[in-house]
């Protein structure tokens, strides 16, 4: 299986020690509050992208976490790595300093990891917020990377001009004019923290996109990847872990659970890891019941299946757990893989167009009509005051989910509340839908003439 980048655009990265204000910088470039910014140092850790169109120009801006000279866990390492990954990408650098703290030694670190590419390299002193500050900038000079570009980030002064500055830079890039707009497919890898969620974005994609470490809640932006298999193209979404509410510990990582659940409102299919060693818990459900009630399709996937032995029998095991304890996707398939070892890693693709196949799958309304009767007759509809319920006729009206209206000469309220239930299993049984919710609406109408 091979991956590659969609995007063929060229690259800004966002580049800087922690806590200088790359993330607001992003935010305010991208028109977003897509990464996470807070006075804790260290807030980005994995690379977050979006595509900017900027004075006709597009191109893709990449924030990345804080640059440290002394590294001091794995994860910091890690960190290091990822930076490296996205400024060996880049078309452009946006080096960010600050203009309040002025110049540090850290300062000095990273200009001789980027003096090779100096030509490449466009040096932002940010938080400059009144025009007094703008002396103490000068200082920056010493760098030696040519000219300065002012800028508060927070307050939006200089960034107009700054990314003026870019996509003239930029100019001498050519545009690739042939690249046409591909219709994605957008994913959301959601789940706890630590059940491997990283770890199969980095398979998936074949680099390390996403921090991995041991530590549960490593990811805590929605972090964005972009590819192409066998000329299907997907936006995968690396989600934070979901924590149900009280556990979470400190802001960031409650901003980072705020943008998980955004991330499945916004995804069309969801995937909701597990840890195959750890089994279904009651958060894993509270997940399941958001990504139903989002309307969204569902694949569970069981991660980490290279550490269990006995694999026939626990798959069994496992799967009726997960049919017990995760009732609101109770419609989705089931994958057993290895984000380490990549096995059972092919089957997954298969599975989400399966589902989107599925979401979209449309009934002609005879079809309908012919399932209505046969479902009325096999379970008549009950009144709660015992009276006759008559069904007229159903229409889709709707997918991703698929939507049905069925028009009665009673109101949903006043039939048997599991009615709507039945029908929407009974649609399941007779044209499949597997791996999306069922949306089943019973409106009241008058018997009109000739019915």
């Amino acid at each position: 299986m091979k991956e590659i980048w969609v995007n063929t655009l060229p690259i800004i990265a966002i580049v800087g020690r922690p806590n200088v204000g790359k993330s607001t910088l992003f935010n305010r470039m991208s028109g977003s509050r897509k990464a996470i910014v807070d006075s804790i140092a260290g807030s980005t850790r994995d690379r977050n992208a979006v595509i900017v169109d900027w004075g006709g120009r597009r191109f893709e801006l990449v924030d990345t976490g804080g640059i440290m000279e002394d590294a001091e866990t794995p994860l910091d390492e890690q960190v290091g790595a990822q930076v490296d990954t996205a400024i060996g990408r880049a078309t452009l650098v946006c080096w960010v300093v600050d203009g309040r703290v002025g110049l540090v030694a850290e300062e000095q670190y990273i200009a001789k990891r980027l003096r090779q590419i100096s030509d490449r390299v466009l040096v932002v002193v940010n938080k400059i917020d009144e025009v007094s500050h703008i002396p103490e900038a000068a200082e920056f000079h010493g760098l030696g990377f040519g000219d300065l570009y002012e800028a508060s980030a927070e307050h939006g002064l200089g960034v107009a001009e700054l990314m003026d500055a870019m996509v003239e830079r930029l100019a001498e890039v050519p545009d690739d004019d042939e690249t046409e707009a591909v219709e994605e497919l957008r994913v959301a890898i959601t789940g706890r923290p630590n059940v491997g969620k990283s770890s199969l974005l980095n398979r998936l994609v074949g680099e390390e996109r996403a921090v991995v470490t041991a530590t549960a809640g490593t990811t805590r932006d929605a972090v964005d990847t972009v590819l192409t298999v066998q000329g299907h193209t997907y936006r995968f979404v690396d989600t934070a872990g979901i924590r149900r509410k009280g556990k979470t510990p400190n802001k960031a990582d409650r901003l980072g659970v705020m943008y998980a659940e955004r991330a499945i409102e916004r995804a069309q299919i969801c995937l909701l890891v597990f840890d195959a060693t750890a089994g279904v818990t009651t958060e894993d459900a509270s997940i399941g019941a958001k990504i139903e009630k989002a309307g969204r399709g569902a694949v569970i996937v069981f991660n980490k299946w290279d550490l269990v032995s006995g694999r026939e029998a626990e798959a069994k095991e496992l799967e009726l757990d997960a049919r017990e304890k995760l009732p609101h996707l109770s419609f989705a398939p089931i994958v057993f893989l290895s984000a380490l070892t990549g096995r059972g890693m092919k089957g997954l693709f298969p599975r989400i167009r399966g589902v989107r196949e599925q979401q979209l799958l449309r009934v002609s309304t005879p079809d309908l009509n012919r399932f209505l009767e046969t479902a009325a007759e096999r379970l008549p509809p009950r009144a709660r005051d015992g009276k006759e319920v008559r069904f007229y006729y159903a229409a889709q009206t709707g997918v991703a989910p698929p939507r049905f209206v069925v028009f009665s000469n009673r109101a949903r309220f006043e039939l048997d509340a599991t009615y709507p239930r039945y029908l929407a299993r009974r649609l399941r049984e007779t044209f499949g839908f597997e791996g999306t919710p069922i949306r089943v609406a019973i409106r009241k109408r008058g018997r009109s003439k000739g019915q």
